[in-house]
């Protein structure tokens, strides 16, 4: 698991934008609860803040020196929020409630992708089905079995494939655009499993 830190991920975002964040993560870390030791006071923070925003109120009429003095200011304060994101990081220790309150956007926990226990892909031609199953541990063998169905309901019996030792097993000779359900059921020593929830797969 990867630990959960705290992101300057808004450094991108137009000025006027920023300044909002800027000032929302100036308020939540004046609470001295949470946040009782800054490494910049808040003071110093609320002032980079005023001459941040008053550069881009300045800036406004497009004058080639007040983009410039903005764009310093905004740099100024760019350097001051990374200089607090590690403070954040160092005070939260990877909790992400705390970071949440300090104002900063908290990384995210990546997905782990979950192999599904059977899934389908057309075959080398039409008509055929190629059904991938996800091993199961301790299974020497799986059962397979399909039928046709339709949007209104199924429309005829289940039929079993022959036992399979792989997890991958070819389909043929089946109806061209239509759909069909497929089932997979695991055998070991311990018997046979029930079968899956089923998946369901047009055959090109």
């Amino acid at each position: 698991m990867k630990r959960t830190i705290a992101l300057l991920d808004f450094v991108t975002l137009s000025v006027n934008d920023k300044i909002v964040i800027y000032k929302n993560i100036a308020i939540q870390l004046a609470d001295t609860l949470l946040f009782p030791n800054l490494e910049v006071p808040i003071e110093t923070i609320n002032a980079v803040i005023a001459d941040f925003e008053a550069a881009i109120l300045a800036a406004k009429d497009g004058a080639h020196s007040a983009i410039a003095i903005r764009n310093d200011k905004e740099q100024i304060a760019d350097d001051l929020y990374r200089v607090l994101l590690n403070y954040v990081n160092k005070v939260a220790n990877g909790n992400e409630t705390t970071i949440i309150k300090s104002g900063f956007h908290a990384s995210k926990q990546p997905t782990p992708y979950i192999k599904p226990e059977i899934d389908a892909i057309d075959g080398g031609h039409s008509g055929s089905i190629i059904v991938v199953l996800k091993a199961v541990l301790g299974a020497v063998a799986y059962k397979i079995r399909y039928r046709k169905s339709t949007v209104s309901g199924v429309i005829s019996e289940w039929v079993e494939v022959d036992i399979s030792t792989i997890t991958r097993i070819l389909i043929d000779n089946l109806t061209p655009g239509v759909s069909y359900d497929i089932q997979s059921a695991s055998i070991s020593s311990a018997g046979t499993s029930d079968f899956c929830n089923p998946i369901t797969k047009i055959v090109i």
